[in-house]
């Protein structure tokens, strides 16, 4: 029924949901089509068996994964490991900077540990290094890493 008070005045019927006719064609029963048979995949020419390639990370999973739990970088020896890797990668292209260790480490804010080790990762990407990179980092223990507060 309609508000009295919103100054209208009139009232409307009330209203009924809308009611399915049971017997009409255009609504019958459906049943679930059965499902095609599965056939095992042909072998290929000359006996060698297809196989899906393995989906490699990517920039995002590489950058998702420097950043998980507020991770700052790597500690110095495992970071120095991972300038070996993009060393290893580098195909004579100029390197970016080396990663903190020593004294350099201990005068640093964590701040500009972090900016050294993104341009690192990102040098990583413009050169075409992000397996490498993703698979050296993704498995580092917890405890190789730096985290911020």
């Amino acid at each position: 029924m309609n508000n009295p008070k919103s100054g209208q005045g009139r009232d409307f019927p009330d209203t009924e949901p809308l009611s399915m006719v049971p017997h009409a064609e255009e609504y019958a029963a459906t049943e679930p089509m059965p499902l095609a048979e599965l056939h095992p995949a042909a072998a290929a020419p000359g006996g060698l068996s297809l196989e899906l390639a393995p989906v490699g990370a990517g920039e995002y999973e590489l950058m998702a994964e420097i950043r998980k739990e507020g991770r700052i970088c790597p500690l110095p020896t495992r970071w120095l490991e991972f300038y070996r890797v993009l060393q290893d990668a580098a195909h004579g292209a100029a390197l970016p900077a080396p990663p903190m260790s020593g004294s350099a480490w201990a005068a640093n804010t964590p701040a500009t540990k972090r900016n050294c080790f993104a341009a690192q990762v990102a040098w990583a990407v413009e050169q075409g290094c992000v397996p490498q990179a993703y698979e050296f980092l993704s498995a580092l223990p917890k405890s190789d890493w730096y985290y911020g507060g």
